[in-house]
């Protein structure tokens, strides 16, 4: 159960931007410190700061809004799909590029696992002893026409690269660094375009390297479906 509202703590809203949670932060900080408030101010300097961790960090603030939505409005744990595939199959293929991270259900792994490891792969930090390389299934829906003439998919692939601003570090001074969401790395994305040949049957799976964009711990693969 959420039993404190760490927006309603540092006086910001539900949509407020990373810059403007630790803006919030510092000034608060700064007014109820123990040093400038005195022992009565610890209680609310505590809460002020244990809101900044939680707000501060995009892993727990998700976490801490499901949780507040359970709380206010009886909304059960969306279990994961069994396969992942685009968000909207009323669209056979979306022509613009779709990113496997943004735009595709996954259950294995998980979202926040998922861009974990893309990030592992380019930083090398924190990766487990048995690691190794894990397949990405990605669903592509594609209509019975598409599927006849053969079709190019685009796929937006992320890389990252280390953040100019804390140096990799995700930290700037005693803070979370804004411009990396504290994760040490920038991320970008990188198109793929594959090309789904003519006359390509259901459920056919197509291999697709990406050791090219410097990832070497995933193996791409596309699962094409034919809509009836």
């Amino acid at each position: 159960m959420v039993r404190k509202d760490y927006y309603l703590i540092l006086g910001v809203s539900r949509r407020e931007s990373p810059r403007g949670i630790q803006g919030a932060f510092r000034e608060l900080a700064k007014r109820y410190h123990p040093d400038q408030a005195g022992p009565g101010g610890a209680p609310r300097f505590q809460d002020v700061r244990e809101a900044y961790e939680v707000l501060s960090d995009p892993e727990k603030r998700k976490l801490y809004n499901h949780e507040i939505d359970r709380e206010e409005f009886g909304i059960p744990p969306t279990p994961e799909p069994i396969f992942t595939r685009p968000r909207s199959r009323a669209e056979p293929l979306v022509p613009k590029p779709m990113s496997v991270l943004r735009d595709f259900e996954t259950i294995r792994p998980s979202f926040e696992a998922l861009f974990d490891r893309f990030v592992r792969n380019f930083t090398g930090l924190r990766i487990p002893k048995s690691e190794g390389l894990e397949d990405l299934n990605v669903e592509v829906i594609l209509s019975p026409d598409e599927a006849a003439s053969g079709v190019t998919v685009p796929l937006s692939i992320p890389v990252f690269h280390a953040c100019l601003q804390c140096g990799g570090s995700g930290r700037d001074w005693l803070f979370l660094c804004v411009e990396c969401n504290g994760q040490g790395v920038i991320e970008e994305e990188k198109l793929v375009r594959v090309a789904i040949p003519p006359m390509i049957r259901d459920r056919t799976v197509v291999e697709v390297p990406i050791q090219g964009l410097g990832i070497h711990n995933f193996h791409l693969r596309l699962h094409v479906r034919v809509s009836r």
